[in-house]
């Protein structure tokens, strides 16, 4: 799943957690007709000229795949949108309760096959969650369900984060005012299966990692515990989760909580790591490193403190003073590129990039 947290500025924007995790490969379904070309050397500013002006609203509220963005509107219809066009592939509705003055969040399961779109809903006088699950590649929906919670467990809010999707069960993630809060519900009918006053940062297919630990993704009994607070996640692999914990970064094994590796320091500066699909990229305040996203391995380190760090394919993007920075390979740290002007990524993939614009952003395909 991919979710992108974006902020109009003239450098690079924090990206979510999801975001910083390998972002999947364009698939037939997502990118209509196009065979992606990825570039062979990093693409610099003037390399991504043009490109297709889309409008996408706040974090959470879409997802992106491949060359296509899935966008859910205050209204609540959900439209497929093909970022090299900027035409609408389908769209989709909720019909189900009065939908409360907030707008749906977007997720995609872990398949990339399907959308799914939560909004808060009154139904009998009484505030509940309505999700919608959506195929992504033709825009059918395949159901729609009022989160059943018979005991009042759930507290409704504004709608909650959507963790991860698979064929069982939905992870919700929401930080209401009341507090922190993990719901996951059942995909099949929309039954509560658990609830947890503890708010999840990610996901594996048999465990959720909360910010105070590990909890069986099927029945929320705690497996393990943190020896400090969890989150926000950085990326993932497998059963390996890398999360922020304080003020550095560790990677533990999501079945057991066991530490397999701990960053120093990390900067202040935002965004402080990116993820290619096998390496993490970060700063701290003695520099900037890479390491192994499936073991922790640290396989470079350069003494030389950037502001900023964002990842496109196998590069690392890194600024060091206004627009101007240096790429490198992720990898081995090697530096390719050496104090150009570089493009405002937000988000990339094998299908393009999404660029930050004076306007709101614009796509350009690979």
């Amino acid at each position: 799943m991919l979710a992108i947290t974006l902020t109009a500025c003239a450098g690079p924007v924090a990206t979510s957690p999801e975001v910083a995790g390998p972002a999947p490969a364009a698939t037939a379904s997502s990118t209509p007709g196009a065979t992606p070309a990825k570039p062979t050397k990093p693409p610099l500013a003037a390399d991504l000229a043009g490109g297709t002006p889309v409008q996408l609203g706040p974090a959470g509220h879409y997802a992106i795949l491949g060359a296509r963005a899935f966008v859910a509107d205050p209204d609540g219809t959900v439209t497929a949108l093909d970022l090299g066009t900027g035409l609408t592939a389908w769209q989709a509705q909720f019909t189900k309760g009065t939908p409360w003055d907030a707008q749906p969040t977007v997720g995609l399961s872990a398949d990339g096959r399907t959308v799914v779109a939560v909004r808060t809903v009154d139904v009998d006088g009484v505030g509940r969650l309505d999700l919608l699950l959506i195929d992504a590649a033709t825009g059918a929906v395949q159901a729609e369900h009022v989160v059943a919670d018979a005991a009042g467990k759930l507290r409704v809010d504004l709608p909650p984060r959507v963790v991860a999707t698979d064929a069982t069960t939905i992870v919700l993630a929401d930080n209401p005012e009341s507090g922190r809060q993990t719901a996951v519900v059942r995909t099949s009918d929309g039954v509560l299966a658990w609830v947890a006053n503890d708010q999840a940062v990610g996901a594996t297919s048999t465990m959720v990692i909360t910010r105070s630990g590990g909890r069986d993704r099927a029945k929320g009994t705690v497996q393990w515990k943190a020896s400090s607070s969890l989150g926000p996640l950085v990326a993932r692999r497998g059963n390996v989760v890398v999360v922020k914990q304080g003020t550095k970064a560790v990677w533990l094994s999501a079945t057991t909580g066991r530490r397999l590796a701990l960053t120093g320091k990390l900067s202040t500066d935002e965004p402080t790591y990116a993820a290619t699909r096998n390496t993490v990229v970060y700063l701290t305040t003695a520099g900037l490193s890479g390491r192994d996203l499936a073991t922790g391995k640290r396989l470079w380190h350069r003494a030389r403190k950037g502001v900023a760090v964002v990842s496109l394919l196998d590069w690392a993007y890194v600024w060091r003073k206004g627009t101007r920075g240096d790429v490198l390979s992720a990898r081995t740290g090697k530096v390719l590129v050496k104090n150009k002007v570089l493009p405002s990524i937000l988000y990339a993939n094998d299908a393009g990039v999404l660029l930050n614009a004076d306007d709101g952003y614009r796509w350009v395909s690979f």
